[in-house]
């Protein structure tokens, strides 16, 4: 079993220090220290919710990657447990790298992907079981893949496993010999002894690499979603999406859609809830990523709120879980609100708030019932000349979200157009100490990004080119 190690300290600072730093987050999972990044082995087992996430306690870089646990009773409040699973094996070396949890029995099983170098740099891959009865201590088993299958090569890997009609499936990222991006099917009877089903994707549509896979069902839609790495370099050469996903199809590049459009989120994993939700996390950041000005306070990235999955008209939607309502605090509601030009919202001054809007359902552009409304912008985190904003154009039916830092440059966050068949009448904003999550037109649309404001950047105001008669605006401070 491994035995809980407590990270040293980074750059000699303190415990205290990492939790004064004005961009640790107030409700998201983040690193006490060091750098966190895949979400892992998501489920609820024995009445709890649990979440493993990479983590690398020491340092802010992609190495030793831990399995880190929290586990919670309402997705609100989480209790750090002993770290699950260290990379100390010759078999995981070089990091415990991402994969998922699944209830045997009375155990919590952990299929993870054990990473190694070679002296000289060379990767090998095995796919591992590690097995707890209380939920806490992990004995590992070692490996039941030991190295990629024939035709695939080391990048071979973030085992999803479930159970179907008595019979376990994985789904497994791969990149053929070619150096083709797929998803594999494999299935087994035990846990241990795996056998290849089919290829998922085709081959060559998808990048060099497709990680972090998984496959639900909501209602009668079978879903995968992936991560597709490209070549090409950029903010979109790292993507988050899903397709389609019947097990007995080979399905091609032009059923992707992305989940976010923001620019930081990566490497998604599902759940499901005791009362049947499909529930989401993800990682808010990105591979390749440069450091976050958190390094200076020793921790680097964090998690994304929970998130609830539905499908409407054959889209993916997503919504912030039910139950953090509970996060709510004071409340500012306005209802019948009509702005024109400028409006400061000085009582709901925060660097932590959940902001709703509602208007009635736009037409040919225009918002329904009012003069003619072409933009709705909201400004956050607002302190001199920097913010955060997120601008609605009505007549592009588009989305922007950008940041103007304290030196005037200007960072685009995202950006994306709504799909021809939803209605744009509602956004729903959840803004931490250095993250924005937004969901737009009941969730078909959400960008998801990190911010760094200066400390004191906490006026919110809101911008109508035109006149905009709102429903309902509400803030609530959390």
């Amino acid at each position: 079993m491994n035995r809980h190690k407590q990270p040293e300290p980074i750059n000699g600072r303190t415990m205290t220090q990492y939790a004064s730093d004005p961009w640790r987050p107030a409700f998201h999972i983040a690193p006490r220290t060091g750098l966190l990044n895949d979400p892992n082995g998501l489920v609820y087992w024995d009445g709890a919710y649990h979440i493993f996430y990479q983590w690398n306690p020491h340092d802010c870089t992609h190495a030793n990657k831990n399995w880190a646990h929290a586990v919670s009773h309402d997705l609100v409040r989480w209790e750090e447990l002993p770290i699950a699973l260290t990379p100390e094996d010759t078999f995981d070396s070089h990091g415990c790298y991402s994969g998922s949890a699944v209830a045997d029995g009375q155990e919590l099983v952990l299929i993870y992907n054990g990473n190694v170098r070679d002296a000289d740099g060379t990767r090998q891959t095995y796919q591992c079981l590690a097995r707890s009865t209380d939920g806490v201590h992990f004995q590992k088993l070692g490996p039941v893949l030991s190295g990629p299958l024939p035709g695939y090569t080391a990048h071979f890997r973030d085992p999803k496993v479930w159970r179907d009609n008595g019979e376990w499936l994985m789904v497994l990222g791969a990149q053929t010999a070619a150096l083709e991006g797929t998803v594999l099917l494999l299935r087994s009877p035990d846990l241990v002894s795996w056998t290849l089903v089919r290829e998922l994707l085709a081959p060559g549509e998808f990048g060099y690499m497709c990680e972090c896979p998984d496959y639900f069902c909501i209602g009668e839609n079978d879903l995968l979603i992936f991560c597709e790495q490209r070549s090409e370099g950029g903010i979109d050469s790292n993507l988050a999406g899903y397709v389609p996903g019947v097990l007995s199809v080979t399905t091609r590049h032009t059923a992707f859609r992305r989940l976010d459009h923001g620019r930081d989120f990566y490497a998604p994993q599902t759940f499901e809830a005791p009362d049947g939700r499909r529930l989401m996390l993800a990682w808010m950041g990105l591979p390749e990523q440069g450091d976050a000005p958190s390094t200076a306070f020793g921790w680097m990235h964090c998690l994304t709120l929970p998130r609830e999955l539905s499908v409407v008209g054959g889209r993916l939607r997503q919504s912030p879980a039910r139950e953090l309502v509970a996060l709510r605090k004071s409340h500012l509601g306005s209802y019948g609100l009509a702005v024109s030009g400028t409006m400061d919202l000085v009582d709901a001054r925060s660097d932590t708030f959940e902001l709703g809007l509602a208007w009635p359902e736009p037409a040919s552009g225009v918002a329904k019932g009012t003069a003619s409304c072409r933009s709705f912008t909201i400004d956050m985190r607002v302190g001199g000349i920097e913010r955060t904003t997120l601008a609605l154009d009505f007549a592009a039916r588009s989305l922007r979200l950008e940041t103007v830092r304290p030196d005037g440059v200007i960072q685009d966050l995202g950006h994306a157009d709504f799909p021809a068949d939803v209605a744009v009448c509602d956004l729903r904003i959840f803004v931490d100490r250095s993250s924005v999550e937004v969901f737009a037109a009941g969730g078909a649309l959400v960008l998801s990004a990190r911010v760094f404001p200066s400390p004191g950047a906490e006026d919110l105001r809101i911008r109508a080119d035109g006149t905009l008669t709102l429903d309902r605006l509400d803030v609530w401070k959390i």
